[in-house]
Formats: C-alpha cells, sequence, structure tokens
C-alpha cells in the first residue's frame, strides 16, 4: 500500500489528498496514482465530492486550440486497468473540448472519442461519449468513429464520465449511464 491508499482508507480529507499530490514530480504522481486500487479510487471520487474540474484542468487555456494534452489514466476494471484519455481545445471556435481514449484494446474497441463542453458554475465536466468531434482532431489520432458499433457501444454507448479535481494535475471520474452511476471509476494525471 502506498501513501496516497494509506491516506485515503485514513479518511483522510480532501486538502491533505491535494497537498500530498501536488508536492510530487510527474513520475512520483504516475506512481502514487498506479498504486490505488479499485476500492481506492472509489474513495477518491468521494474525497473529492464539491470539486468540480473545468475545461482548463484537462487543457489550459494558454495551450489554445489543436494542441493535444494526455492524461494518462488508471481504472477500475479488472483487467487493461492502464489507459490514457487525450483532450485538445476544439479548432470551431466553440468554447469545449475533444478528446479520445489511448489504449491496448482501442483495435476492437474503437478510439472512444468524446466531447466535453464547458460545465455550469459549480457543476461537473462531463466526458460526453455520446457526441464525437465534427472532424478528426489532430492527424496523428485514430480517424473519427461514433461510439456505435457493436463492442463500442457495448463499451461507450449511452456514457458520461463525471469528472472532479483532486490536484493541479490530477482528476477523478465515475461512469454513468444516463443518471445511474455504473461500478466504474478512474484517476487521470495530467502530463504536462
Amino acid at each position: 500500500m502506498n501513501e496516497l491508499s494509506r491516506r485515503l482508507r485514513g479518511g483522510e480529507g480532501a486538502c491533505a489528498l491535494t497537498d500530498r499530490l501536488n508536492g510530487l514530480d510527474h513520475d512520483a504522481r504516475l506512481a502514487e496514482v498506479h498504486g490505488l486500487s479499485r476500492r481506492d479510487l472509489a474513495l477518491l471520487y468521494e474525497a473529492a465530492e464539491g470539486a468540480p474540474c473545468d475545461l482548463d484542468h484537462f487543457v489550459p487555456r494558454e495551450l489554445g486550440p489543436g494542441r493535444p494534452v494526455r492524461h494518462h489514466g488508471l481504472n477500475s476494471l479488472l483487467a487493461f486497468r492502464i489507459f490514457e484519455k487525450r483532450f485538445m481545445r476544439a479548432e470551431t471556435g466553440e468554447e469545449l473540448l475533444w478528446g479520445y481514449n489511448h489504449q491496448t484494446l482501442q483495435p476492437l474497441t474503437g478510439p472512444g472519442y468524446f466531447v466535453v463542453d464547458p460545465p455550469e458554475q459549480g457543476r461537473e465536466a462531463e466526458i460526453d461519449y455520446l457526441r464525437v468531434p465534427s472532424t478528426r482532431p489532430a492527424c496523428s489520432w485514430p480517424p473519427v468513429a461514433p461510439n456505435t458499433g457493436p463492442i463500442s457501444r457495448l463499451v461507450y454507448g449511452g456514457m458520461r464520465d463525471r469528472m472532479r479535481r483532486v490536484s493541479e494535475q490530477v482528476s477523478v471520474g465515475r461512469a454513468f449511464r444516463g443518471d445511474q452511476p455504473m461500478r466504474a471509476w478512474f484517476v487521470l494525471v495530467r502530463e504536462d
């Protein structure tokens, strides 16, 4: 059990967790996050209640449109726990983010494209798999595909991830189908 797990299971508050993660460099932060158990991810989501993410958390405003930002992830699935979400500001002039899931099962599941709209004040940002970018965001990204294929529909269909901020570079999410929460959590570490 690493330090972050110990603190989560000990019931430490969100501020202490934030301070711990903000005090680490990227590699150490990633190691702490990758050491979390499935139970720890649920605890982290609860600890971050009341701390919604905005678009700037995923892609800092100073980067502008068309600049991809990688977020290294760990999910609560039994297998294939390591993945990435890649985000960028839309190049259409709209205030929204485009993104996709970069992971080893991508040839089978599809890229899992999504859109993130600016959340209302005080609300959690939602990664929305019901919508996909209107155009291929970057030539290095896979072709845009809707999440309606036989397997991609099972993985991403009807899903939205509600995101909470943990620290400057770390966010935690929970998957929902419609308004129903799923027993699926994940954490993201932004690469700066």
